[in-house]
C-alpha cells in the first residue's frame, strides 16, 4: 500500500513540476513573442511614417511650384491692368508667360489662361467652342470663392493628353477677372511608384480632398473614387480613415492585416502609406506555435522520464535546470561571438558559491540564475548584438537596457520569481558605477555580485570581433584592480583563487 501511495505522490508531484516549468517557460515565450510583434510594428510604423512624410514633402514641394507661379503671373497681370493695357498687351505677356512656364517647368504645366475684362483670353491660343461659358468653370468659380488666395481645383483626366491635371486659378485686382493654369500631377504617381519600389510590401496612395485617387502604388487604381467603391481594400481604408479620424491605424481585410499612415497636404489631400503585414505577422505566429508545439513535446517527454523515474528528490531541480539550459542556448544562439556565455558563466558562479560556502540548493539557484542573466538580449535587435567591431554610444544604449528587459520577462514568473535578480542587477559594480539601477556595495543582491565576476571573466576569456583572448595573466590583473571597484573583493578573491589554480588555463574551455 504504501509503495503504491509513493507512486502516486511520485506522480502528482512530477506532474505540479511540470506544470510549473511548462508556465515559466511559456510566460518567457509569450513576453518575448509580445515583444518581438511590438518591436515588428514600431518598426512597420516608423517606415510608414517615414514614407507618408516624404511623399507628402514631395507632394507639397511641388504643388508649392505651382502655386507660386500662378501668384507670380497674376502680380504681373495686376501691374498690366493697373497701368490700362489693352487686351492685346494683356493676350501677348500670357501667351510670352506661357511659353516661360512651359518651358521652366518640363512641360508639367499646359499653359496660362484666364477670364480678363470680361474676355477669355489663351496663353496657347486654344479657341473654345461657342458654348463655352468661362464664368461657370469650377477654376473661374473656386477663384471668385477663395479671393485673395490661389484655389486648387480637383484634379481631372485631360481629354487631349491623358494626364491627370489640376488647376490653380486667382482673382485679380479688379474682382471679376481670374487667370489660372493647368498642371499635371503625373509626377505625384511617380513619387508613388518609386516609394513603393523602394519599401517592399508598402502601396503609397495620394487621396484628393474626395477620396479621388490621385496617384497609387498600382497605376490602374488611379482616377477611382474610394468613397463610391463597395467592400474593396480602397474603400475600407477612406471608411476607417473617416470613422477614426486618426492618422495611424491597422485594417483587417480578406484575411490580410495592413498598417495604414496617412499626412495630410496641401489642399486637404491625403497621403497614405499602407504595409501589407500579413506575411510579418503570420510568421511571428507560426514561429510561436511551431515554439510551443516543440516546448510541449519536450515537456511531454520529460514529464514521461520523470514519472517513470523512482528518484523524487532532484527530479524537479534537473528538470528545471535542463530545460533553462536549453532556452539559454537559444539566447545565446542570438550572438554568433559568444555562443556558450550563458552556461559558462552559470559554472563559474557555481563553483564561487561552492567555495565560498553556499548550500546546494543556493548552488543550483545561482547556476539558474546565471544561465538566465542575458535572457533580456531576446529584446535586443541582432544587428546590435552582432555588430562587428565596436558599438557606437546609441548603440551601447541599446545594449545597456537587456537587464531590465530580463527583468522584467523573469519578474512575471511568478513560480520562481527570484531568477530575474542576476538578469537585473548582474551588469552593477561595487562602486555604485553601473547600470540600470547604480546600486552599490551590499545593497547588489549577493547572486547579482557573483555573476558579475563570472560574466566579466567570461568575456575576457572568449574570443570578439575586434579582439582575440585575454592572455590569464591579463584576464587576472583585471579582476584584482576591479576589487571594490567593480566586483566584490570577496568573490574576487575566489574567482583570482580559481584562476591560479588554472595553471594550463584550461578552465575558460570547459
Amino acid at each position: 500500500m504504501k509503495v503504491r501511495d509513493s507512486k502516486k505522490e511520485l506522480t502528482v508531484q512530477s506532474i505540479i513540476a511540470t506544470v510549473l516549468i511548462v508556465l515559466f517557460i511559456a510566460g518567457i515565450i509569450t513576453t518575448y513573442y509580445a515583444m518581438l510583434y511590438s518591436e515588428t510594428r514600431q518598426n512597420i510604423i516608423k517606415d510608414g511614417e517615414l514614407s507618408s512624410v516624404t511623399s507628402a514633402d514631395s507632394i507639397d514641394k511641388y504643388l508649392t511650384k505651382g502655386i507660386e507661379t500662378i501668384k507670380l503671373t497674376c502680380f504681373a497681370l495686376d501691374n498690366l491692368l493697373m497701368s490700362g493695357k489693352s487686351q492685346d498687351e494683356v493676350h501677348e505677356f500670357l501667351v510670352n508667360q506661357s511659353a516661360a512656364v512651359i518651358n521652366t517647368t518640363e512641360n508639367r504645366s499646359t499653359g496660362l489662361y484666364g477670364y480678363i475684362n470680361g474676355e477669355y483670353l489663351d496663353g496657347t491660343e486654344w479657341r473654345p467652342d461657342a458654348d463655352y461659358v468661362p464664368t461657370e468653370r469650377p477654376w473661374y468659380i473656386d477663384a471668385r470663392a477663395h479671393s485673395g488666395s490661389v484655389a486648387v481645383v480637383d484634379p481631372y483626366i485631360d481629354a487631349q493628353t491623358g494626364n491627370m491635371m489640376i488647376t490653380f486659378s486667382k482673382t485679380l485686382c479688379d474682382g471679376k477677372s481670374v487667370a489660372a493654369m493647368d498642371f499635371s500631377i503625373d509626377f505625384l504617381q511617380e513619387v508613388a511608384t518609386e516609394v513603393s519600389e523602394n519599401r517592399e510590401a508598402f502601396t503609397e496612395i495620394v487621396l484628393d480632398r474626395k477620396y479621388n485617387v490621385i496617384a497609387h502604388s498600382v497605376k490602374g487604381e488611379s482616377g477611382k473614387n474610394y468613397i463610391e467603391e463597395n467592400n474593396t481594400l480602397g474603400s475600407k481604408i477612406v471608411e476607417k480613415l473617416r470613422s477614426t479620424g486618426e492618422g495611424l491605424f491597422t485594417l483587417r481585410f480578406n484575411n490580410s492585416e495592413y498598417i495604414v499612415y496617412s499626412v495630410y497636404v496641401s489642399n486637404d489631400w491625403i497621403c497614405l502609406s499602407v504595409y501589407n503585414a500579413t506575411t510579418v505577422f503570420r510568421g511571428l505566429r507560426e514561429s510561436l506555435l511551431f515554439t510551443v508545439i516543440v516546448l510541449i513535446t519536450v515537456i511531454t517527454i520529460l514529464l514521461v522520464i520523470m514519472i517513470q523515474s523512482r528518484r523524487k528528490k532532484d527530479q524537479f531541480t534537473r528538470l528545471s535546470i535542463h530545460v533553462v539550459e536549453a532556452l539559454a542556448a537559444a539566447i545565446d544562439a542570438k550572438d554568433t561571438y559568444t555562443k556558450g556565455h550563458s552556461g559558462r558563466v552559470a559554472e563559474y558562479a557555481r563553483e564561487i558559491g561552492r567555495r565560498y560556502g553556499f548550500a546546494e540548493k543556493q548552488l543550483d539557484e545561482i547556476y539558474m540564475m546565471g544561465l538566465l542573466h542575458d535572457v533580456g538580449k531576446i529584446g535586443i535587435p541582432d544587428a546590435v548584438i552582432n555588430k562587428p567591431g565596436k558599438l557606437t554610444e546609441e548603440e551601447y544604449e541599446i545594449i545597456k537596457t537587456h537587464p531590465a528587459i530580463g527583468a522584467d520577462i523573469l519578474e512575471k514568473t511568478k513560480e520562481m520569481p527570484r531568477m530575474a535578480i542576476g538578469a537585473h542587477w548582474h551588469h552593477e559594480r561595487y562602486d555604485g558605477k553601473g547600470y540600470p539601477d547604480g546600486l552599490s556595495g551590499q545593497n547588489i543582491p549577493t547572486e547579482a555580485r557573483i555573476i558579475a565576476i563570472a560574466d566579466a571573466y567570461d568575456a575576457m576569456t572568449s574570443r570578439r570581433s575586434y579582439r582575440d583572448i585575454l592572455p590569464q595573466d591579463a584576464v587576472r590583473r583585471e579582476i584584482e584592480k576591479g576589487k571594490n571597484t567593480q566586483f566584490d573583493a570577496a568573490f574576487a578573491d575566489v574567482m583570482i583563487g580559481m584562476i591560479d589554480e588554472d595553471k594550463g588555463y584550461t578552465m575558460r574551455d570547459k
